[in-house]
Protein backbone atom coordinates (compact mmCIF):
# COMPACT_ATOMS: atom_id res chain seq x y z
CA UNK A 1 0.00 0.00 0.00
CA UNK A 2 1.54 3.10 -1.15
CA UNK A 3 0.72 6.29 0.93
CA UNK A 4 -0.02 10.07 -0.09
CA UNK A 5 3.03 12.14 -0.35
CA UNK A 6 1.65 15.10 2.64
CA UNK A 7 0.99 18.22 1.26
CA UNK A 8 2.05 21.58 2.39
CA UNK A 9 0.09 24.16 2.83
CA UNK A 10 0.94 27.74 4.17
CA UNK A 11 -1.80 30.95 5.15
CA UNK A 12 -1.11 34.18 5.37
CA UNK A 13 -3.90 36.18 7.48
CA UNK A 14 -3.52 40.07 7.47
CA UNK A 15 -5.83 42.18 9.61
CA UNK A 16 -6.21 45.25 8.54
CA UNK A 17 -7.01 48.33 11.40
CA UNK A 18 -9.95 50.74 10.58
CA UNK A 19 -12.45 48.48 8.37
CA UNK A 20 -15.51 47.25 9.79
CA UNK A 21 -15.48 43.75 10.00
CA UNK A 22 -18.37 43.32 7.51
CA UNK A 23 -17.37 45.56 4.70
CA UNK A 24 -15.39 42.64 3.63
CA UNK A 25 -12.08 44.13 3.29
CA UNK A 26 -10.86 44.19 6.59
CA UNK A 27 -8.86 40.89 6.26
CA UNK A 28 -6.78 40.03 3.21
CA UNK A 29 -6.23 36.04 3.49
CA UNK A 30 -3.00 34.68 1.03
CA UNK A 31 -3.63 30.70 0.80
CA UNK A 32 -0.87 28.76 -0.76
CA UNK A 33 -3.60 25.92 -2.12
CA UNK A 34 -5.55 28.94 -3.56
CA UNK A 35 -3.11 31.41 -4.92
CA UNK A 36 -0.36 28.50 -5.56
CA UNK A 37 0.85 29.94 -8.63
CA UNK A 38 1.29 32.97 -6.82
CA UNK A 39 3.25 32.20 -3.71
CA UNK A 40 6.90 31.95 -3.58
CA UNK A 41 7.89 31.56 -0.26
CA UNK A 42 6.88 32.06 3.32
CA UNK A 43 10.09 32.51 6.20
CA UNK A 44 9.30 32.55 9.80
CA UNK A 45 12.69 32.73 12.25
CA UNK A 46 11.85 32.58 15.87
CA UNK A 47 15.19 33.99 17.96
CA UNK A 48 15.61 35.30 21.23
CA UNK A 49 17.15 38.49 22.27
CA UNK A 50 15.97 39.94 18.96
CA UNK A 51 12.94 40.57 16.73
CA UNK A 52 11.26 37.49 15.53
CA UNK A 53 10.02 37.64 12.14
CA UNK A 54 8.48 36.54 9.20
CA UNK A 55 8.49 37.01 5.48
CA UNK A 56 6.72 36.14 2.76
CA UNK A 57 6.83 36.87 -1.25
CA UNK A 58 4.41 36.84 -4.51
CA UNK A 59 5.09 36.55 -7.84
CA UNK A 60 3.10 39.55 -8.69
CA UNK A 61 3.82 40.95 -12.12
CA UNK A 62 0.71 42.83 -12.87
CA UNK A 63 0.85 44.30 -9.64
CA UNK A 64 -2.50 42.46 -8.49
CA UNK A 65 -1.70 41.40 -4.79
CA UNK A 66 -0.05 44.91 -3.75
CA UNK A 67 -2.63 47.13 -5.31
CA UNK A 68 -5.44 45.33 -3.68
CA UNK A 69 -3.73 45.17 -0.62
CA UNK A 70 -2.72 48.92 -0.33
CA UNK A 71 -4.03 50.50 -3.15
CA UNK A 72 -2.54 53.83 -3.27
CA UNK A 73 -2.22 54.55 0.25
CA UNK A 74 1.10 53.80 2.84
CA UNK A 75 0.43 49.76 4.65
CA UNK A 76 -0.69 50.13 8.30
CA UNK A 77 1.08 48.41 10.92
CA UNK A 78 -1.68 45.54 10.29
CA UNK A 79 -1.81 42.46 12.28
CA UNK A 80 -0.29 39.12 10.42
CA UNK A 81 -0.98 35.80 11.70
CA UNK A 82 0.95 32.90 9.50
CA UNK A 83 -0.47 29.04 9.95
CA UNK A 84 1.86 26.23 7.98
CA UNK A 85 1.27 22.43 7.88
CA UNK A 86 -0.07 19.61 5.87
CA UNK A 87 -3.70 19.19 4.69
CA UNK A 88 -6.64 21.59 6.02
CA UNK A 89 -6.34 21.83 8.93
CA UNK A 90 -3.28 23.51 10.53
CA UNK A 91 -4.04 24.34 14.34
CA UNK A 92 -2.78 27.44 15.98
CA UNK A 93 -0.96 30.10 13.84
CA UNK A 94 3.22 29.50 13.67
CA UNK A 95 3.65 33.11 13.79
CA UNK A 96 1.65 36.81 15.21
CA UNK A 97 3.05 39.44 14.16
CA UNK A 98 2.81 43.43 12.76
CA UNK A 99 3.39 44.18 9.67
CA UNK A 100 6.53 46.27 9.29
CA UNK A 101 7.56 46.80 4.99
CA UNK A 102 6.29 45.89 1.98
CA UNK A 103 9.15 45.71 -0.81
CA UNK A 104 8.47 45.72 -4.35
CA UNK A 105 10.93 44.30 -7.47
CA UNK A 106 10.15 43.57 -10.84
CA UNK A 107 7.55 41.27 -10.70
CA UNK A 108 7.86 40.20 -6.52
CA UNK A 109 5.70 41.71 -3.80
CA UNK A 110 7.44 40.79 -0.56
CA UNK A 111 6.07 41.54 3.05
CA UNK A 112 7.59 41.79 5.91
CA UNK A 113 6.28 41.05 9.82
CA UNK A 114 7.85 41.26 13.13
CA UNK A 115 6.75 39.84 16.16
CA UNK A 116 4.18 41.75 18.69
CA UNK A 117 7.18 42.84 20.48
CA UNK A 118 7.82 45.60 17.80
CA UNK A 119 5.46 48.06 19.11
CA UNK A 120 7.72 48.19 22.27
CA UNK A 121 10.60 49.76 19.91
CA UNK A 122 8.83 52.60 18.01
CA UNK A 123 8.88 54.96 20.73
CA UNK A 124 11.52 56.29 22.96
CA UNK A 125 9.96 57.01 26.48
CA UNK A 126 10.92 58.66 29.77
CA UNK A 127 9.69 57.70 33.54
CA UNK A 128 10.68 55.46 36.46
CA UNK A 129 9.54 52.58 38.26
CA UNK A 130 9.74 52.81 42.57
CA UNK A 131 10.19 49.41 44.62
CA UNK A 132 9.79 47.28 42.13
CA UNK A 133 12.50 44.34 40.87
CA UNK A 134 13.43 43.80 37.17
CA UNK A 135 10.93 41.02 36.41
CA UNK A 136 8.30 43.20 38.34
CA UNK A 137 9.67 46.06 35.94
CA UNK A 138 9.84 43.80 32.69
CA UNK A 139 6.22 42.78 33.48
CA UNK A 140 4.84 46.46 33.61
CA UNK A 141 6.87 47.38 30.07
CA UNK A 142 5.10 44.27 28.82
CA UNK A 143 1.65 45.07 29.88
CA UNK A 144 1.95 48.85 28.93
CA UNK A 145 2.25 47.45 25.70
CA UNK A 146 -0.66 45.17 25.46
CA UNK A 147 1.39 41.94 25.78
CA UNK A 148 0.77 39.23 28.59
CA UNK A 149 3.93 38.31 30.70
CA UNK A 150 5.38 34.81 31.32
CA UNK A 151 8.65 34.77 33.96
CA UNK A 152 10.43 31.98 34.98
CA UNK A 153 9.25 29.59 36.86
CA UNK A 154 11.45 30.23 39.94
CA UNK A 155 12.55 33.47 39.91
CA UNK A 156 15.28 34.78 41.64
CA UNK A 157 14.40 36.56 44.67
CA UNK A 158 16.25 39.98 43.96
CA UNK A 159 16.37 43.19 45.45
CA UNK A 160 13.83 45.76 44.34
CA UNK A 161 14.78 48.80 43.23
CA UNK A 162 14.41 51.95 45.14
CA UNK A 163 14.38 53.87 41.45
CA UNK A 164 14.76 52.60 37.86
CA UNK A 165 15.23 55.27 35.41
CA UNK A 166 13.80 54.65 31.86
CA UNK A 167 16.12 58.26 30.22
CA UNK A 168 15.13 58.38 26.71
CA UNK A 169 15.38 54.86 25.68
CA UNK A 170 12.31 52.68 24.09
CA UNK A 171 10.52 49.97 26.33
CA UNK A 172 12.07 46.89 24.43
CA UNK A 173 15.48 48.69 25.07
CA UNK A 174 14.58 49.28 28.72
CA UNK A 175 13.64 45.57 28.98
CA UNK A 176 16.56 43.90 27.28
CA UNK A 177 19.00 45.92 29.96
CA UNK A 178 17.00 44.62 33.22
CA UNK A 179 17.11 41.21 31.40
CA UNK A 180 20.78 41.21 31.22
CA UNK A 181 21.18 42.71 34.46
CA UNK A 182 18.92 39.95 36.09
CA UNK A 183 20.51 37.09 33.74
CA UNK A 184 17.13 36.70 31.65
CA UNK A 185 16.55 35.86 28.02
CA UNK A 186 13.73 37.98 26.36
CA UNK A 187 11.05 37.05 23.41
CA UNK A 188 7.87 37.22 22.15
CA UNK A 189 5.56 34.87 21.21
CA UNK A 190 2.07 35.40 20.14
CA UNK A 191 0.67 37.90 22.59
CA UNK A 192 3.14 37.04 25.23
CA UNK A 193 6.35 38.66 26.12
CA UNK A 194 8.64 35.49 27.72
CA UNK A 195 11.30 36.69 30.46
CA UNK A 196 13.59 33.45 30.81
CA UNK A 197 16.98 31.90 32.22
CA UNK A 198 19.13 30.60 30.33
CA UNK A 199 17.73 27.39 28.63
CA UNK A 200 18.63 24.15 29.92
CA UNK A 201 19.22 20.72 28.46
CA UNK A 202 15.71 18.71 29.03
CA UNK A 203 13.34 15.66 27.64
CA UNK A 204 13.92 15.97 24.00
CA UNK A 205 11.03 16.99 21.84
CA UNK A 206 12.13 14.92 18.95
CA UNK A 207 14.73 12.96 18.04
CA UNK A 208 16.65 13.48 14.72
CA UNK A 209 18.57 11.18 12.97
CA UNK A 210 21.68 11.39 10.69
CA UNK A 211 21.03 8.57 8.62
CA UNK A 212 17.49 7.80 6.34
CA UNK A 213 15.32 6.15 8.19
CA UNK A 214 12.31 7.94 9.30
CA UNK A 215 10.59 11.68 8.25
CA UNK A 216 13.07 13.45 10.90
CA UNK A 217 16.28 12.63 9.25
CA UNK A 218 18.83 15.24 8.53
CA UNK A 219 18.60 17.54 5.02
CA UNK A 220 22.52 17.08 3.54
CA UNK A 221 24.62 20.17 4.57
CA UNK A 222 24.00 19.97 9.07
CA UNK A 223 27.51 20.55 10.27
CA UNK A 224 28.76 20.79 14.04
CA UNK A 225 31.62 22.15 15.66
CA UNK A 226 33.25 21.60 19.06
CA UNK A 227 35.63 24.24 20.64
CA UNK A 228 37.00 24.28 24.24
CA UNK A 229 34.57 26.73 25.86
CA UNK A 230 35.33 30.07 27.57
CA UNK A 231 38.32 30.34 25.13
CA UNK A 232 37.20 33.21 23.33
CA UNK A 233 38.45 36.65 24.23
CA UNK A 234 35.77 38.18 25.75
CA UNK A 235 33.88 35.76 27.63
CA UNK A 236 33.51 36.05 31.61
CA UNK A 237 35.61 34.03 33.75
CA UNK A 238 33.79 35.15 36.89
CA UNK A 239 31.16 37.82 37.37
CA UNK A 240 31.32 40.15 41.00
CA UNK A 241 28.29 41.93 41.82
CA UNK A 242 29.30 44.64 44.81
CA UNK A 243 26.60 46.36 46.75
CA UNK A 244 25.76 47.96 50.04
CA UNK A 245 24.25 45.80 52.99
CA UNK A 246 23.19 47.05 56.17
CA UNK A 247 24.40 50.28 57.66
CA UNK A 248 26.03 51.27 53.84
CA UNK A 249 28.51 47.74 54.52
CA UNK A 250 30.27 47.34 51.39
CA UNK A 251 29.10 43.62 50.03
CA UNK A 252 30.28 41.52 47.54
CA UNK A 253 28.47 38.25 45.43
CA UNK A 254 30.73 36.24 42.53
CA UNK A 255 29.45 33.43 40.24
CA UNK A 256 31.78 30.49 40.10
CA UNK A 257 34.82 30.46 38.16
CA UNK A 258 35.65 29.24 34.51
CA UNK A 259 39.23 28.24 33.79
CA UNK A 260 39.78 30.44 31.37
CA UNK A 261 38.41 34.26 30.67
CA UNK A 262 38.06 37.32 32.40
CA UNK A 263 36.37 38.69 35.54
CA UNK A 264 34.02 41.10 35.21
CA UNK A 265 32.94 43.28 38.27
CA UNK A 266 29.23 44.97 38.53
CA UNK A 267 28.64 47.86 40.41
CA UNK A 268 25.14 48.62 41.79
CA UNK A 269 24.49 52.33 40.75
CA UNK A 270 20.99 52.06 41.47
CA UNK A 271 21.08 52.47 45.33
CA UNK A 272 18.06 49.81 45.88
CA UNK A 273 18.21 49.57 49.45
CA UNK A 274 19.95 46.73 51.74
CA UNK A 275 21.52 43.69 49.27
CA UNK A 276 22.89 40.32 50.42
CA UNK A 277 25.93 38.68 49.62
CA UNK A 278 23.57 35.77 48.44
CA UNK A 279 21.41 37.71 46.54
CA UNK A 280 24.25 39.33 45.19
CA UNK A 281 25.94 35.81 44.16
CA UNK A 282 22.70 34.60 42.62
CA UNK A 283 22.72 37.96 40.49
CA UNK A 284 26.29 37.19 39.38
CA UNK A 285 25.87 33.93 38.59
CA UNK A 286 22.72 34.25 36.45
CA UNK A 287 24.42 37.05 34.63
CA UNK A 288 27.72 34.85 33.85
CA UNK A 289 24.95 32.20 32.77
CA UNK A 290 23.58 34.02 30.32
CA UNK A 291 26.96 35.11 28.37
CA UNK A 292 28.52 31.64 28.98
CA UNK A 293 30.11 30.00 25.53
CA UNK A 294 28.68 27.03 24.98
CA UNK A 295 31.17 23.89 23.21
CA UNK A 296 28.46 22.70 20.92
CA UNK A 297 27.42 24.31 18.27
CA UNK A 298 25.43 22.94 14.98
CA UNK A 299 23.54 23.93 12.16
CA UNK A 300 21.09 21.13 11.23
CA UNK A 301 17.73 20.87 8.48
CA UNK A 302 14.81 18.80 8.44
CA UNK A 303 11.53 18.38 6.91
CA UNK A 304 8.33 19.82 8.89
CA UNK A 305 7.67 17.09 10.92
CA UNK A 306 4.24 14.89 9.38
CA UNK A 307 2.58 14.71 12.73
CA UNK A 308 2.74 18.39 13.45
CA UNK A 309 5.55 18.73 15.85
CA UNK A 310 6.67 21.95 16.27
CA UNK A 311 10.03 23.45 17.47
CA UNK A 312 10.70 26.66 19.04
CA UNK A 313 14.02 28.36 20.48
CA UNK A 314 14.44 26.44 24.09
CA UNK A 315 13.19 23.36 23.10
CA UNK A 316 15.78 20.16 23.38
CA UNK A 317 16.27 17.73 20.46
CA UNK A 318 18.27 14.17 20.24
CA UNK A 319 20.49 14.24 17.60
CA UNK A 320 21.98 10.33 16.38
CA UNK A 321 23.98 8.90 14.32
CA UNK A 322 26.49 11.88 13.58
CA UNK A 323 29.15 10.30 15.43
CA UNK A 324 29.83 9.87 18.81
CA UNK A 325 31.16 13.18 19.97
CA UNK A 326 28.53 14.92 18.06
CA UNK A 327 25.78 12.88 19.01
CA UNK A 328 23.56 13.66 21.79
CA UNK A 329 21.30 15.96 23.41
CA UNK A 330 20.99 20.09 22.01
CA UNK A 331 19.06 23.16 22.69
CA UNK A 332 17.63 25.05 20.08
CA UNK A 333 18.91 28.54 19.33
CA UNK A 334 16.92 29.82 16.58
CA UNK A 335 14.62 27.82 14.46
CA UNK A 336 13.47 28.65 10.98
CA UNK A 337 10.69 27.50 8.80
CA UNK A 338 10.58 27.82 5.37
CA UNK A 339 7.55 26.97 3.30
CA UNK A 340 8.23 27.19 -1.04
CA UNK A 341 6.40 25.66 -3.69
CA UNK A 342 5.87 21.91 -2.82
CA UNK A 343 8.32 22.06 0.22
CA UNK A 344 7.81 22.57 3.93
CA UNK A 345 11.22 22.18 5.75
CA UNK A 346 13.09 23.57 9.14
CA UNK A 347 16.50 25.31 9.84
CA UNK A 348 17.95 24.65 13.26
CA UNK A 349 20.30 26.20 15.16
CA UNK A 350 21.64 24.02 17.77
CA UNK A 351 24.02 24.37 21.16
CA UNK A 352 25.02 22.58 24.25
CA UNK A 353 27.37 22.58 26.56
CA UNK A 354 30.49 20.39 27.51
CA UNK A 355 29.08 18.02 30.28
CA UNK A 356 25.55 17.30 28.44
Amino acid sequence: MSLAKPNPHAIVEIQRPGFAASDGQSQVIYDSWVHKRLFEKVEIDLVTNETSQATWGFFDPNYKLIDAFAGNSPVPMSTVRIYMGYGEELGEPLFKGLLASVEREQKTTTFTAFDMGFKMKLEKKAGYKAKADDIGIIKALAERNGLKFEGPEKPLQLEPHRSMMQDEQTDWDHVMERAHDAGLVIFVRQDTLFAKYPAKVTKPVMTLHGRPQTDTVLKSGWNFEFHTPESQEGKAKSVKHRGRGKGGKRIEGESDIASRGHQMVVLKKDAPGEHTKAKLSKRAQAQKDLEREHAFEGHAGILFPTDGERLDVRNTVMMTQIGKLFSGKYICDRVTYNFGPARLEVDLELYRDIDV
